[in-house]
């Protein structure tokens, strides 16, 4: 009797999926019935070959190898050999009539599950299980639409992948071997495609931000007796700046015996507003970054717990903000699983026999991989709910408010603009007045109402009409400063990075990760910022290699690649002849300098990292992770490197004088040392008392 070989990407998913097929045989590696055969992959089983894995003098960076040989074909990777195994000796048995394609629903699990079957040399035909959720409803429905692998959406997604996976292996392995030899000097030189042009915008805006030196300006404000306000204005009705306190005070001067101020034109404007759609990965990101301080990859794995292991949130690597128009149907299901506690009056109210299937949240057209994030068909949501972390429970908030806003009526209201003549001056005031809250009602559920990111401005203003004459209060200057362009931070990196094209829904996160693992960038009070290694290595780059328009430019290329019209071949081609050109460049214009490591004074007494050189201390390169440092200044004495180098190595230092008491403020000499728990102290010839 012939059997169905089911792969997913990771074994709870693998798990999940047999339950529902009633597979209950478990052999630890793999779950079989007369039916089917379930196992999984652990993530990428499967890599790429590396250039040393072809030849071994490739081991040895050298600049005359540059390009490396591209395409090198596939490798089964180390730590995954046992569990392909498995999977290969599956695919090889005599009762297997055809795969089926359990993985992960997007681009990068298309790509582990096609490599998998590539290295275990499959013949049968393979079908895609292509589930939104891991829920039993949303396997048994995929699971009822299986498509067949050689679709043509199927094969170019593919084919994208793979080039994408390629590429990035040939630019990052070429250029940080040529960067390394030509500039690195002892330090390597790490290049990644994406990391390092996001680099160099964070450093722009770091240099912006340093360099901005604040203009003062005054403004001229006019209080009116009818219990409103406006600023002066210029004719295009922009507000008048003076960056000289003596003609801003000339302007106030002029207007001092004015009391009264005519009405020259009242607009009032009835608009609408429809709810926002709904969230992507991306747009996500950026506003649990925004309320919750988020980094992204924090909020990718917070969503990733909800899809994987609580199984109430549908795919969430998406790039789409709309819902497919087959979801129409099922969609009064999806919310009334929310129904409960605060959501159920919200839900409960919503007519859902009346509701339309409006193009700007039900678009196919605009769906790409997955459609955008909703709660799934779960009738244990209420339930799971309940053991969610606060971060869960906020992102789920987040997702499930934004649908049920979907289905609310538009938030009305109505504008007023007043110009008002007083004397040579004109002054504007504006205002916004709720007529109908809509769906705005819903952000009460959240924690920080997110409607003001929508429309803050609510300023009610009296009954005014052309040519009324209205009292004037008092006229008043006000200073204030030009500001700096504000740094990136978690509620915005995630734009920044979708703009210049940088990276995917499932990737971006990792990508400015990797940035603070290299210690390039430090998250510093929800601020990315440039480390001084991070902008060393920037100096060494060249402008070609670090631009944000190299990566549009490659996303275009390989979309060319997915449609056809670019073939693989095409496409590696012209990045090893991009390499080629490139080190001839740089091998004509080769500067002076190299690039200064950071020095270590030794090793971490806590994790054995490299302790390296920081303004105010010594700290451990694995700082993400261990807190010990050593401080260039304690108790008023200055420690000197040869001082922390002998601590580090000996656990105490010489005699050393200088310091001072914060209680008596009196001198006295100590030996620093380390105690057995990493804890700083001082030592006295006689007795010993802690810092």
């Amino acid at each position: 009797m012939s059997k169905i070989l089911v792969i997913a990407e990771k074994p709870a998913a693998g798990r999940d999926i047999a339950r529902v097929l009633g597979v209950t045989h478990d052999n630890g590696t793999y779950m079989e019935n007369d039916e089917y055969i379930v196992t999984w992959a652990v993530g990428h089983l499967v890599e790429l070959k590396d250039p040393e894995d072809v030849d071994k003098k490739y081991k040895k960076w050298n600049i005359d190898d540059i390009p490396l040989p591209a395409d090198n074909g596939l490798k089964v990777k180390e730590s995954g050999k046992a569990q392909f195994d498995v999977i290969k000796n599956l695919i090889a048995r005599d009762d297997i009539e055809y795969l089926i394609n359990a993985g992960d629903a997007g681009r990068e699990g298309l790509l582990i599950q096609e490599w998998i079957y590539q290295m275990a040399a499959n013949s049968h035909p393979v079908k895609i299980l292509w589930a939104s959720s891991l829920t039993a409803e949303a396997i048994r429905t995929a699971m009822g639409r299986l498509h067949d692998s050689q679709e043509e959406e199927f094969v170019n997604l593919f084919r994208e992948a793979e080039v994408r996976a390629i590429a990035d292996q040939v630019l990052g392995y070429n250029y940080s071997r040529l960067l390394t030899c030509l500039f690195g000097g002892q330090t390597v030189l790490s290049y990644g495609r994406c990391q390092t042009p996001l680099l160099n915008l964070i450093a722009k805006r770091d240099q912006e931000y340093e360099n901005f030196k604040p203009t003062p300006y005054w403004t001229l404000n006019a209080k009116f007796m009818d219990g409103f306000a406006g600023v002066e204005v210029d004719r295009e009705g922009v507000a008048v700046k003076y960056t000289e306190k003596t003609d801003a005070e000339k302007a106030l001067g002029a207007c001092s015996n004015i009391r009264k101020a005519q009405v020259v034109s009242c607009k009032r404007e009835k608009k609408s507003q429809k709810a926002p759609q709904l969230f992507n990965l991306a747009e996500l990101q950026g506003r649990m970054g925004k309320k919750y301080g988020l980094a992204p990859d924090k909020t990718l794995e917070i969503a990733q717990s909800l899809y994987e292991r609580h199984k109430i949130l549908s795919y969430p690597r998406t790039d789409s903000r709309v819902l497919s128009t087959d979801l129409f149907g099922e969609i009064a299901e999806h919310l009334q699983c929310c129904s409960f506690g605060k959501f159920k009056p919200y839900i409960d109210a919503i007519d859902f026999s009346g509701i339309r299937m409006e193009k700007r949240y039900f678009n196919d057209g605009k769906v790409s991989d997955h459609h955008a994030l909703i709660p799934t068909i779960n009738k244990d949501i209420g339930s799971i709910y309940n053991t969610l972390t606060e971060d869960e429970r906020n992102c789920f908030d987040e997702i499930t408010v934004s649908l049920i806003a979907v289905f609310y009526p538009d938030y009305e209201y109505e504008t007023t603009e007043i110009l008002l003549q007083a004397g040579d001056m004109t002054f504007k005031t504006a205002g916004v007045v709720t007529k109908d809250n809509g769906y705005r009602q819903i952000y009460q559920l959240l924690k920080t109402d997110t409607a003001d990111m929508i429309n803050d401005s609510e300023d009610s203003l009296p009954d005014i009409s052309e040519k009324m004459e209205v009292e004037i209060e008092s006229v008043s200057l006000k200073a204030d400063k030009t500001k700096p362009p504000s740094r990136y931070n978690p509620g915005n990196i995630i734009k920044l990075m979708g703009k210049y094209k940088i990276g995917t829904s499932a990737t971006s996160a990792g990508i400015v990760q990797s940035l603070i693992n290299r210690q390039f960038v430090k998250l510093d009070k929800n601020q990315y910022i440039t480390t001084e290694l991070g902008r060393q290595f920037l100096r060494f780059v060249p402008a070609v290699l670090k631009s944000p328009n190299m990566t549009i430019e490659f996303e275009e290329k390989l979309q060319k690649v997915n449609s056809g019209e670019i073939s693989r071949d095409q496409f590696i081609q012209e990045l090893s002849d991009g390499i080629v050109a490139n080190k001839k460049y740089f091998l004509e214009h080769l500067p002076a300098e190299k690039l200064n490591p950071i020095k270590s004074i030794g090793k971490c007494p806590v994790c054995g990292g490299s302790m390296q050189e920081g303004k105010k201390n010594w700290y451990c390169e694995n700082y993400q992770k261990c807190d010990f440092k050593l401080w260039k200044e304690i108790s008023g004495k200055k420690i000197t490197g040869t001082d922390a180098e002998k601590l580090l190595l000996r656990k105490k230092t010489g005699l050393l004088k200088g310091f001072k008491s914060k209680k008596t403020g009196k001198s006295f000499s100590a030996y620093l040392v380390l105690g057995d728990d990493n804890v700083l102290a001082f030592e006295f010839e006689q007795k010993k008392s802690k810092a």
